[in-house]
């Protein structure tokens, strides 16, 4: 169980980022937790939880706060893409692997950042951090994988209606 300023800090860190809203419990805050800790509470989380929630939020809000890429002379694929997908995008894409899991026949043992990685390299053809996964996306490579991830939830709905019916 958290102490009040823990729980706090979670909830700060989220709403800098945009993914609380008050009153929904379902709400990406909450999508974040579970797809971390499979908790529906914050306040439920132990110690190390909570550090991995807090860790995930640091690494968005820092990522957020970046104003430049890198500069790196090896790779100008970073340089173009480096947060040009937009918030609504990334929301849309975890909304859709949200659903994509509620079609699983049986659990994954990749959580939904490891799936969605292997989505985007295996789509849109980039390297992706399980802390970050979209973070050099390009709006059209967003567009593009939001397109692909609806395909797979109608595959997949296409399959479990085809073994249940």
């Amino acid at each position: 169980m958290l102490k009040p300023q823990q729980t706090q800090k979670i909830y700060a860190m989220a709403a800098r980022l945009g993914l609380v809203e008050n009153g929904n419990k379902n709400d990406l805050l909450h999508d974040l937790v579970y797809s971390k800790t499979e908790k529906t509470s914050v306040r439920e989380l132990t110690e190390t939880e909570y550090k991995a929630v807090v860790g995930e939020l640091a690494g968005r809000l820092k990522v957020q706060n970046l104003e430049d890429p890198p500069k790196n002379k090896r790779s100008k694929t970073y340089k173009q893409g480096r947060n040009g997908i937009t918030e609504g995008q990334q929301k849309k894409v975890w909304q859709c692997m949200y659903e994509l899991a509620k079609y699983d026949t049986e659990p994954s043992t990749a959580t939904l950042g490891q799936r969605l990685c292997g989505i985007i390299k295996k789509e849109i053809h980039i390297d992706a951090s399980v802390k970050d996964p979209m973070c050099w996306l390009s709006y059209a490579d967003g567009s593009k994988l939001i397109e692909k991830l609806k395909k797979y939830i109608e595959n997949a709905k296409r399959r479990k209606d085809g073994v249940g019916g």
